[in-house]
């Protein structure tokens, strides 16, 4: 049996540790600015272990989900729609129509209803393309889902 603990959590600098570590890239200002954001989860098993995180932040006026990573071992117990699903929650009680996310793992993203959204098309600059790797070894995708205004937001 999985015993884990979610609570919400102002760990960011934790969270961005745990998310380097598990294969996500973050540039110098997310690492040393965390004013943007507007709600963090963290997952947790017995011992403050952490398994899992996920930020939200609100930028140039748009709702963004990061830094959403799970352990890799514990990645098929549904912890990452877990995370995505508090951010999205968080999002539409501050106000939110739609979410936006570099998905590093589009996949998943499209197993929740997310759609790829062009680069030229993002509401926000996508850093990525500037990046020797991208479409190299690493293939993110922007991405976007409306947030309903009641019901289920996944």
């Amino acid at each position: 049996m999985l015993r884990v603990r979610m609570e919400s959590t102002t760990e960011y600098e934790r969270l961005v540790q745990f998310g380097i570590k598990q294969g996500l890239e973050y540039d110098e200002d997310e690492i040393r600015d965390y004013s943007d954001i507007v709600g963090a989860w963290k997952i947790t098993q017995p011992g403050d272990f952490l398994i899992g995180g996920c930020m939200l932040a609100k930028e140039e006026g748009h709702f963004v989900i990061k830094a959403v990573a799970v352990d890799p071992v514990l990645r098929k117990f549904g912890l990452g729609r877990i995370l995505v699903k508090k951010a999205m929650e968080k999002a539409r009680e501050l106000g939110a129509e739609e979410v936006i996310l570099i998905g590093r793992a589009p996949e998943f993203y499209r197993k929740l209803n997310f759609e790829t959204v062009e680069p030229e098309d993002s509401p926000l600059e996508f850093e990525c393309l500037e990046c020797p790797q991208y479409r190299v070894s690493c293939f993110p995708e922007i991405m976007r889902k409306s947030i309903p205004a009641e019901g289920p937001v996944l």
